[in-house]
């Protein structure tokens, strides 16, 4: 089976086009420059180009459709980047002869939070507080309305793993010593570590009766960030200082990071969209049509893979 991945060579795409390859698939990386990865076969495309794309997935089974931007300083490119992409993808797949089935990669944020003692479900309606949540509920309903090949869409939970940059700032915290928790609320949380999330999607790709439907995809655990540092600690074998934040002064300090990324032109990982997230009261999603329809349900492996985590950042000079 031909598996054509877009943004194959980013932290997920990087980890979708291992694991596939591992398991007797053919990937196929779709990417805007030169990538390598080896036994993998590569296309260089302009996403925006018909006629390269056309080319690009004419003899390809599945597309996983996993390019995006999480963090940007115009509200414009992001819409670009996450609607006007899968809009070229969607119109690209539909004129193609043959059957092909796409797999979006959403986000958990375009759903938008719940709360603590109300995990969403995909069923209910779109409620994003962010820019980036916005535009990926967005993208998901042009493939909803315009895509007429089989489809299904993904939203992850937060994502960690090797490669990721974003988790990266706790584990620079926590070897300071140090642990941050804004306002004295614990706030609950589902995650997936990268590698169990391209097991999911394997467990997707395997099912043919699924067709238009959307999933959550978690390690089916709740976690606190208190849980998180502890599991980051102990694979330091440190111990961290918890310092509370109070929301105002947060707030504060997350506007003027904003303002130091937009001058000096680059989108900072602490700005006021993520300051939206991060307060919210929960992210939580029930996991159950993902256990009834693809069966998923994944061994309890935080600990272990924090500190596979850990020693990739160390490995790799990150850390």
């Amino acid at each position: 089976m031909k598996i054509a991945i877009t943004g194959a060579n980013g932290f997920v795409g990087s980890t979708l086009l291992s694991s596939l390859q591992a398991n007797d698939f053919k990937p196929i990386a779709l990417v805007r420059r030169s990538f390598y990865a080896q036994g993998v076969a590569v296309r260089e495309i302009d996403y925006f180009n018909p006629q390269q794309l056309s080319a690009a997935l004419a003899d390809v089974d599945v597309v996983i459709h996993n390019a995006g931007m999480t963090k940007s300083l115009s509200h414009t490119e992001m819409y670009a980047a996450n609607i006007g992409l899968t809009q070229k993808i969607v119109s690209t797949i539909n004129h193609i002869d043959h059957p092909i089935r796409l797999i979006y990669m959403s986000s958990q944020a375009a759903s938008g939070p719940s709360t603590a003692d109300l995990p969403r479900k995909e069923s209910d309606p779109f409620e994003p507080i962010s820019i980036y949540g916005k535009s990926k509920a967005l993208a998901e309903k042009v493939i909803h309305e315009q895509c007429l090949q089989a489809y299904n869409i993904v939203r992850p939970c937060s994502i960690y793993g090797p490669q990721d940059r974003d988790f990266l700032q706790l584990f620079k915290l926590c070897k300071r010593g140090l642990s941050m928790q804004i306002g004295k609320e614990e706030r609950l949380m589902n995650m997936i570590h990268v590698s169990q999330l391209a097991d999911f999607i394997q467990h997707l790709i395997l099912k043919n009766d699924v067709n238009k439907e959307t999933f959550f995809a978690s390690d089916n655990q709740i976690y606190t960030q208190a849980q998180v540092v502890q599991y980051i600690s102990q694979a330091m074998a440190t111990q961290n200082r918890q310092i509370i934040v109070p929301q105002a002064l947060a707030h504060g300090a997350f506007a003027l990071s904003d303002l130091w990324g937009r001058i000096i032109r680059r989108p900072l990982v602490t700005n006021l969209e993520k300051y939206k997230e991060i307060t919210a009261e929960a992210w939580l999603v029930d996991s159950s049509k993902a256990q009834e329809l693809l069966s998923w349900n994944p061994a309890p492996q935080m600990p272990e893979l924090i500190k596979e985590t850990y020693q990739w950042y160390i490995s790799n000079g990150w850390l």
